[in-house]
């Protein structure tokens, strides 16, 4: 099967998606023929960047002035008519779920978003999601070429792109930036620019609003999550200052974060961030499904809960059935001491 990745190089996050989804390729599409990787920039300055972390020997870059999903979708819709690629493969993004479905009606074919596991037949492609808020996993069979696809969060391990000095990449450039850029897109013509042609503009204003400084949570390697049993917002600021004691970083289930207790950029689970820590303390966490999804790959998870039939406790490598500021505020101490005493094992 031959297949197509499609990047958003404008975001902060390419190389994470990058990776996100060379891993899901190498995991399950080992026999598929990897055609190129498409990548949407917006900037010259970042083409080593993103031409040395392309999961293909094979790129295409298109420079755009930024990022607008009407006009990637035409160019794609332009680029790819005449292509013979089954399968389209998104990163688990806000625009891979946003680009792959539109995509495929475009092109004719079918789509999926989420997807954690595929697998091929002659005449389908069978596709795996979390459904019914994470409690079950779903079969789905696409059966119109060409497939688009997105990927789940956490679906697979980062894989990180191998770089062999001795092989130079294939590199194609196309650069539609100076265009009239509101109202217009290219035609393409084989490899020819005719003149632009009007287009719809879905975007006539816009402006960039900071976003929120990334918590860390992705890639620390210990984690302390407060959960709903803590009861207010003072006893979540309290629990902060515990992580730092610890050299841990703090997350939060979904009640905590839409209660304002935390910002939403502290969320684990399945709407929120997909943690891999070493270590993970819950504290008063009931452990939901959705929100295990979120840390089920930690190596170690702890939980402390006054409720011993909670589903984390189950769910837990070591379970303490005790009030959780107790047990951490002993915790804090005996680290606390052991540091003092030059012990650095803890």
């Amino acid at each position: 099967m031959k297949h197509t990745i499609v990047l958003n190089g404008c975001s902060e996050t390419f190389l994470s998606q990058a990776e996100e989804v060379n891993g899901f390729a190498a995991a399950y599409l080992k026999d598929s023929r990897a055609d190129k990787t498409i990548i949407f920039h917006c900037t010259d300055r970042h083409k080593p960047f993103l031409i040395a972390n392309s999961p293909t020997p094979s790129t295409q870059l298109i420079r755009l002035p930024r990022y607008q999903p009407e006009i990637i979708l035409r160019t794609l819709e332009q680029l790819e008519a005449s292509s013979n690629t089954e399968l389209y493969l998104f990163p688990g993004d806000f625009a891979g779920s946003e680009l792959s479905p539109r995509l495929a009606y475009r092109l004719g074919g079918s789509s999926l978003i989420a997807v954690n596991k595929i697998s091929r037949t002659e005449n389908a492609l069978t596709c795996h999601k979390a459904v019914y808020s994470n409690y079950m996993q779903a079969e789905f069979k696409l059966s119109e070429r060409p497939y688009c696809i997105s990927l789940a969060k956490g679906s697979t391990d980062p894989l990180p792109i191998a770089v062999e000095n001795d092989v130079e990449k294939d590199v194609s450039e196309i650069d539609i930036a100076n265009q009239e850029w509101s109202n217009t897109v290219l035609s393409f013509k084989g490899d020819q620019k005719s003149e632009p042609e009007k287009a719809c503009a879905h975007i006539v204003d816009y402006e960039f609003v900071k976003k929120e400084a990334a918590s860390g949570l992705e890639n620390a390697n210990y984690i302390l999550v407060a959960g709903r049993g803590v009861k207010m917002k003072e006893k979540v600021d309290k629990l902060h200052t515990i992580a730092g004691q610890l050299g841990a970083e703090l997350g939060v289930s979904r009640p905590v974060a839409m209660s304002a207790w935390a910002p939403l950029n502290k969320l684990i689970g399945v709407s929120g961030i997909m943690a891999k820590p070493q270590i993970c303390i819950t504290a008063a966490v009931s452990g939901a499904a959705a929100f295990y999804t979120g840390i089920e790959k930690s190596k170690l998870i702890i939980a402390i809960n006054t409720d011993r039939g909670a589903p984390i406790i189950r769910a837990s490598d070591l379970a303490i059935v005790d009030d959780y500021e107790k047990v951490l505020d002993e915790l804090v101490q005996i680290i606390t001491e052991a540091q003092c005493k030059g012990d650095t094992s803890l």
